[in-house]
């Protein structure tokens, strides 16, 4: 089993809810987007505009309303899994902020150093954590 099965094993129909309240594939696929948005960001073909005092903030995307809503319905903090998914996903999200808030201070070696190093680790380990959960999720 992997580390989230030290999650509380809700009920079946409790399951269900689960699966309805988040869909594990969409937000593996919201933060493999991320790579593709702040390297358009970079490369200066975007025409967003990124404000890095929201993006470093885990609350505000789909997953993070989840993770510190929800989610408690079905995962206490002392869930060894739960606690790892929750800070991968805040640090994802300051590595994230700290890329955009280099570019907009001229400094694209600095964020491209991030980009390349710390951000690809804490991404990897947000989709880690989240295919983890999709294992121990039932269908």
């Amino acid at each position: 089993m992997g580390f989230f099965s030290s999650f509380t094993r809700p009920g079946k129909s409790e399951q269900t809810n689960l699966k309805d309240e988040i869909d594990i594939m969409d937000a593996i696929n919201a933060h493999v987007h991320w790579k593709i948005r702040l390297e358009s960001y970079l490369n200066g073909t975007s025409e967003e505009k990124l404000d890095p005092k929201i993006i470093c903030r885990d609350d505000q995307c789909k997953l993070g309303k989840w993770l510190h809503g929800p989610a408690l319905k079905y995962f206490r903090d002392s869930d060894v899994g739960y606690r790892t998914l929750r800070d991968d996903h805040a640090k994802f999200h300051v590595i994230a902020s700290n890329v955009v808030t280099n570019a907009q201070a001229n400094n694209m070696a600095a964020a491209k150093v991030l980009m390349s190093g710390e951000y690809m680790r804490a991404s990897r380990k947000v989709v880690r954590d989240l295919t983890e959960l999709s294992k121990q999720t039932p269908t």
